[in-house]
């Protein structure tokens, strides 16, 4: 037993055979005590009505501690407090990275290797802001080289520098170093207007190029390094996910809002949950970047396992279902017109006159029906390609 006197709530019971029923009754955190003050019909009128106005306020302070507080993560200049390196100052040396072996002191500026020895001193804060302005400036030429060689790699499947994490004489050298430049000078000029680059790349008759090979240009240039052809594409896993959602008329386009870590959710796949540690879902499938790593650029594979989600996972299944619902709506009443709207729903063109006679034999009386056709014309290759 607890000896006496030990908790302010409990009070000194005598040392008697009936004390532990004593301090049951007495102590203010006894069953009975706590029934008591659960319980108002035992109080008098006058302290009920001060109760009242008192428990709504506990009430929504509850509720107010229950709601989750908006939190983030944030980094602050100044250095380690209460330590050699309390503020923000020059420091020393750490010899191979070690804390505890320290050399000479070194003033804040940037790696000499690379801007060389006639630099201005930092003088006012840590000189993160000066290593900014420095990266974003138009004096440094290799900014906005990488951004415009990511922005073309984007839109045309390969890079102007094939290695796009690599510049140096290990990497690759671009096929086209004038254009790169001079995409570059554009890029600054707009103001480092990402939406410009974008529209000056697509509007270029090279972005315009049927994906169907020359002769002569497959004979000199096979792999097509000069971008003599447009590359064949095969839609990324968020892309493809939301083109099946689209083809269904169950794609919710309403911006912003939080993650989602769900698959059969009508949002974009932007909003749906990248979690690191689960390498089994959707998006490692179809080669999305590994959310743990650096990728320069994605895996393109195709493997048996895609084939199979395509074929019986049920969120395809429910996309088919769905697409066959529009179909009865939009796509006409007769056999021919419905297949005449999927095609140029899904693949934008116009089906052909044997394309036609397929569908109408699956779709028959004894056939597969509509929610199969509608099946096999989301996993055929011209939905999943970009020619």
């Amino acid at each position: 037993m607890r000896e006496a006197g030990k908790d302010p709530a409990t009070p000194a019971t005598p040392a008697t055979p009936d004390a532990a029923f004593h301090q049951l009754l007495t102590a203010p955190r006894g069953p009975f005590w706590a029934a008591a003050r659960t319980d108002d019909a035992t109080l008098p009128p006058d302290v009920r009505e001060q109760l009242a106005p008192m428990r709504a306020q506990a009430k929504m302070l509850r509720e107010t501690v229950a709601q989750p507080i908006p939190l983030a993560q944030a980094v602050q200049e100044g250095g380690t407090p209460n330590s050699m390196f309390d503020g923000i100052q020059d420091v020393p040396v750490h010899i191979r990275g070690r804390y505890d072996r320290l050399g000479d002191l070194v003033p804040r500026r940037f790696p000499q290797v690379i801007a060389g020895e006639n630099q201005k001193p930092i003088e006012q804060g840590s000189g993160r802001l000066e290593l900014a302005k420095w990266i974003a400036s138009s004096d440094h030429p290799l900014t906005a080289r990488v951004m415009v060689n990511r922005i073309w790699q984007h839109h045309f499947g390969e890079g102007i520098v094939r290695t796009p994490n690599n510049y140096g004489k290990l990497g690759t050298p671009p096929t086209h170093p004038e254009l790169l430049d001079h995409l570059a000078v554009e890029f600054v000029r707009s103001g480092w207007s990402i939406k410009a680059m974008h529209r000056a790349m697509m509007l270029s008759a090279t972005y315009m190029q049927s994906s169907e090979p020359r002769p002569d240009a497959m004979k000199v240039d096979p792999d097509n390094q000069l971008f003599a052809r447009m590359n064949r594409r095969k839609l990324e896993a968020e892309a493809l996910r939301d083109a099946l959602l689209a083809a269904a008329g169950t794609l919710d386009i309403t911006p912003n809002g939080r993650a989602i870590n769900d698959l059969n959710t009508p949002r974009r796949t932007l909003y749906v949950m990248t979690i690191r540690s689960d390498r089994s879902n959707y998006r490692s499938l179809f080669d999305a970047a590994d959310a743990s790593a650096i990728v320069e650029k994605r895996v393109d594979s195709t493997v048996a396992p895609q084939a199979l989600f395509l074929m019986n996972h049920p969120f395809m299944l429910d996309r088919a279902k769905q697409l066959a619902k529009r179909l009865d709506r939009e796509g006409g009443t007769d056999d021919a017109s419905k297949i005449d709207w999927l095609y140029r729903t899904l693949f934008a063109r116009p089906p052909d006159a044997n394309e036609i006679e397929i569908g109408k034999t699956l779709v028959a009386p004894g056939g597969a029906g509509w929610q199969a056709y509608c099946h096999v014309l989301l996993c055929a290759n011209e939905f999943m390609y970009v020619d």
